[in-house]
């Protein structure tokens, strides 16, 4: 978890502010690339690092409430097994660890007795157990995922979607402003044979003047 965190913080550092002309125009960017880079960066990050925070807080302490609840190979009272989270769960997944480094830390005895495992029915418990809005941890985290894999074919949906429109719009403009090699050739056709019929009327035309100025010579 404490890997995820990084690279989302990672992610959201990678993505700058928005300049024009040394002016801060970030806020004002809302669509487009852009735009889309900033909402992940400002919004869907922070939404998911909230969600992860309070995940992990929980599941911290209800397995360091478990442990508690029994003692250890030695008799003691279970201490915590991983770290507890901050205060209001801010970064608790950043923070997430294991506290415990003796596995015989373990509170698996129910009354400290030898042989006694009756504690692990409340390590078992807490999978069912609503931690977050009555909602188990598998659940959690299985909507969590769900919402993020969501987010990103919905946007890779939107992305083909204006990839399509902007090729419509490019073929719209190529059949006005394009040229048809087909048609100008039947243009250049067209403009030979009304060039050969003008020049074989100049032609005609000549030697019919031809003629009539050399019948009076000839009378």
């Amino acid at each position: 978890m404490r890997k995820i965190v990084e690279n989302l913080r990672t992610l959201s550092t990678e993505l700058k502010t928005t300049t024009a002309n040394a002016n801060d125009i970030t806020g004002q960017v809302n669509s487009g690339q852009i735009g889309g880079l900033l909402t992940v960066r400002d919004q869907k990050i922070p939404a998911l690092l909230t969600s992860l925070d309070a995940f992990a807080a929980a599941l911290a302490d209800a397995f360091n409430s478990a442990n508690a609840a029994g003692f250890d190979l030695s008799g003691n009272t279970g201490v915590n097994i991983f770290t507890p989270p901050p205060a209001l769960a801010q970064g608790a997944a950043a923070a997430m660890g294991v506290a415990m480094t003796d596995p015989a830390l373990i509170a698996a005895s129910s009354d400290g007795s030898a042989g006694s495992n009756g504690n692990l029915a409340n390590f078992a418990s807490i999978h069912d157990q609503g931690l977050i809005a009555s909602i188990t941890p598998s659940e959690y985290y299985s909507v969590l995922i769900f919402n993020l894999g969501n987010d990103i074919a919905n946007g890779s949906a939107e992305l083909q979607s204006s990839q399509l429109v902007l090729q419509q719009l490019q073929d719209q403009r190529g059949s006005i402003s394009g040229v048809s090699l087909d048609e100008e050739a039947a243009h250049m056709v067209q403009y030979q044979r009304a060039y050969e019929a003008a020049a074989r009327m100049v032609t005609t035309v000549d030697q019919m003047l031809y003629t009539v100025i050399h019948m009076g010579v000839n009378g």
